[in-house]
């Protein structure tokens, strides 16, 4: 059975974009003094990996809000009086 968009949400995981995650890391490590040009070229393929991550991760949220939007309305339920 397929999922609704609502559902999907409910069930997602929640977590922080790799790429901020990476963001903030190298913002710690710049404050810190440890950031330099040998270091970056070590975390190169780490730093290309969470871009690469969070980029489809804001496509798939694009994707669920899109459904969402695009959705009909079902009514659950009648409230009293009606």
């Amino acid at each position: 059975m397929k999922m609704t968009p609502l559902e999907f949400l409910i069930t997602a995981p929640e977590e922080v974009n790799p790429a901020l995650s990476m963001c903030r890391k190298l913002q710690r490590l710049e404050l810190s003094g440890e950031l330099d040009s040998a270091t970056m070229k070590e975390m190169a393929k780490t730093i290309e990996l969470a871009i690469s991550k969070g980029t489809d991760d804001v496509k798939a949220v694009e994707r669920t809000k899109e459904r969402l939007l695009n959705s009909c309305s079902v009514a659950g339920a009648i409230p009293i009086g009606f």
